[in-house]
């Protein structure tokens, strides 16, 4: 079976980057963000854990350096001006990796690790970068800024 999407194909490069986990359940959410944020289009990297594999402290060394890696492919390859990094509440990456932690601990590292992810992006070109940390909220999801 044949399937033709119907939005029409755009050629230029979007100039936004969203770095974020996998969870399928923050993906509609995660764009939803970044088109109210003025991008209509975005580049993307998801993988579970999100921005924490641009962290050599919460990833080894070779997964940090094959997504650090990609994301200076994205941003200098497709001249972005703006990197997103979400982080989630309830993050499987995290729980896989630190299970004696509490839901806050797991909340603060993940925080830790965005301000971390943003100095290691930040090195990679001048653009703009902000963080955020999702969680769901009365049935939707609640993105809260972060500051670097």
């Amino acid at each position: 079976m044949t399937f033709v999407s119907p939005t029409p194909f755009v050629a230029a490069h979007p100039t936004a980057l969203a770095v974020y986990c996998s969870d399928g359940r923050f993906t509609q959410p995660v764009e939803d963000l970044l088109h109210s944020l003025g991008h209509a289009r975005l580049d993307t990297l998801t993988m579970p854990g999100g921005p924490a594999l641009l962290d050599r402290l919460s990833a080894s060394y070779a997964d940090a350096d094959a997504v650090v890696r990609g994301a200076s492919f994205l941003i200098t390859g497709h001249a972005i001006e703006e990197v997103v990094l979400l982080a989630h509440a309830g993050c499987g990456y995290y729980r896989l990796k630190r299970p004696t932690d509490t839901p806050a601990q797991l909340e603060a590292r993940q925080i830790a690790d965005l301000r971390r992810a943003a100095t290691a992006v930040g090195k990679v070109a001048s653009l703009a970068i902000r963080l955020y940390y999702a969680r769901p909220h009365e049935g939707r999801v609640r993105f809260e800024v972060i500051d670097a």
